[in-house]
């Protein structure tokens, strides 16, 4: 237990010797998933925050057409990020602003199976209904993550969801 507090105040001080540094001294941070992060203006701070931008990498849709999936930032000390999708097939912005999630990282369906509703898994990407065309699985089970009213009215019951498309058509599920 003394080397946990001892790595504890270790820690603690190099965070605060660093939180006084100037900027200019401040070494560069390894970001996860770095090559997928950019600058994107979020209009509900009015600022351009880091987010995730992982547009072009699946088909929703099943129009054989990569659709745009990004992942907002909202600028904070621990930034969260909300969710944004655009369709190829129709071109409409879907913004998701109660789907807020803190480690966007794309993550596995084996590391789902493995660990389940776990925190550490809040982003799948994979065809998760066995039909040809992926769906995203999304845990924002954390305190700025919110079920929306209009959510609620369609069954939704938790904070793990299953986003899918039919027909050109939004459907969202609980994961299960």
């Amino acid at each position: 237990m003394r080397h946990f507090y001892t790595i504890l105040l270790l820690t603690s001080t190099s965070v605060a010797a660093n939180a006084q540094s100037d900027s200019t001294d401040m070494k560069e941070v390894d970001i996860p998933f770095s090559e997928y992060t950019e600058e994107i203006y979020n209009p509900e701070t009015e600022t351009k925050n880091t987010s995730y931008n992982y547009s072009n990498k699946w088909d929703f849709d099943g129009d054989e057409k990569n659709d745009s999936l990004l992942f907002i930032g909202n600028g904070g000390a621990h930034t969260y990020f909300y969710l944004q999708l655009t369709l190829s097939s129709d071109g409409i912005k879907r913004d998701f602003p109660n789907v807020q999630l803190d480690m966007p990282y794309p993550d596995s369906l084996e590391s789902l199976k493995k660990w389940g509703k776990h925190s550490g898994v809040q982003l799948v990407v994979d065809d998760l209904d066995l039909d040809g065309i992926s769906e995203i699985y999304l845990n924002f089970d954390n305190p700025f993550g919110a079920i929306s009213a209009e959510w609620n009215k369609k069954g939704i019951k938790s904070k793990y969801v299953v986003i899918d498309f039919k027909n050109g058509k939004l459907i969202i599920k609980d994961y299960n």
